[in-house]
């Protein structure tokens, strides 16, 4: 093989294994968007038949009759990539890709559905076109011939540009699209971990605030027996007046207005001071230890004294209050 003036052989032929389309979302030259999977490219090479059309290699794409520079003489798939091995490819077309003269490849088919497709509901390879030079005189290349209206219809993907190794992407797009990739994974981890903390906040702010609740039912509680024992709340009362603690320890204040002054006071301090501020339901300092008929009222539950009460009330005919009294006994 003879060199060139760089030094390098000079091609007489184009190699095996040429990329000429890929897997995934292409955009045809009419602007449609097309998704073809691995499946859909390695079915482009196992239909593609010479002997039933065998496509040409073009420069351009011909919509109706160019010259043929060589043509596919079969097609191979790897990983959602379609390869083509050319042959009978003109030595002057050969020199000119050696040389750069044609940068991008451009796969036009004809779609699954289309009158001349000579493998119906499969796409197959309609030629295989150079493009970035003008094609060169070649005396004594036959024009293709295409059955009339042959063009019309055909799918051509002139933006799709592969290496014949790799897929090309120059360094500046590929940094760009990693450090827009890198910004939204950055974006995306800000706002996961602004939610977490969100998620964190809320729980911590209502297990306080749990941890409150109880503590205004304790003291409530504690609140209750207090004033059971001191004779302003009865015993069969002491839940009821919890609950309504319970439930205005979650009010808001009320405003208003006593002798020209604005006031505020919480709904549940105000309760429980109506409780201390009633009159006893029974006088401390009217009787003795209270034990009824030598039976002694010392570690009976509310339940039991108020039981006890209500039975002496009705034996004796008296109050409540007068019955309550006899039964518990009081420290004069």
């Amino acid at each position: 093989m003879p060199a060139n003036n760089g030094g390098m052989p000079t091609a007489k032929t184009l190699p095996n294994q040429i990329q000429i389309f890929r897997a995934g979302r292409q955009v045809d030259d009419a602007g449609n968007a097309h998704d073809f999977t691995e499946a859909d490219v390695a079915a482009m090479a196992t239909c593609y038949n010479p002997a039933l059309r065998e496509a040409p290699l073009t420069v351009g794409h011909p919509a109706s009759n160019l010259p043929a520079y060589g043509w596919v003489k079969g097609l191979g798939a790897s990983a959602g990539v379609l390869t083509m091995d050319p042959h009978q490819v003109e030595p002057q077309f050969a020199e000119m890709v050696q040389a750069g003269r044609f940068k991008k490849r451009s796969a036009s088919f004809y779609p699954p559905q289309h009158p001349s497709n000579p493998m119906p509901g499969r796409w197959y390879l309609r030629h295989v076109a150079f493009l970035g030079a003008q094609p060169p005189a070649v005396a004594g290349l036959k024009d293709i011939q295409f059955a009339e209206g042959d063009a019309a219809g055909a799918v051509s993907f002139s933006e799709t540009a592969i290496a014949q190794k790799e897929i090309l992407m120059d360094e500046e797009t590929k940094a760009r699209l990693e450090k827009a990739e890198a910004e939204v994974a950055a974006a995306r981890k800000a706002q996961a971990d602004a939610e977490a903390a969100g998620k964190a906040a809320q729980e911590q702010l209502a297990q306080f605030a749990e941890a409150q609740r109880q503590d205004r039912h304790t003291a409530h509680v504690s609140f209750a027996e207090a004033q059971v024992k001191a004779g302003k709340l009865r015993p069969q009362d002491k839940g009821t007046a919890v609950a309504v603690l319970d439930q205005l320890a979650a009010s808001q204040p009320v405003e208003f207005s006593e002798a020209g002054v604005s006031k505020k006071v919480a709904p549940a301090e105000w309760f429980k001071g109506l409780i201390e501020g009633a009159k006893p339901l029974v006088e401390f300092g009217e009787f003795a230890g209270g034990d009824v008929e030598g039976e002694s009222t010392k570690g009976l539950s509310d339940a039991q004294i108020d039981q006890r009460a209500k039975a002496f009330a009705a034996q004796h005919n008296v109050s409540y209050a007068e019955a309550l009294s006899k039964v518990v006994s009081f420290t004069a």
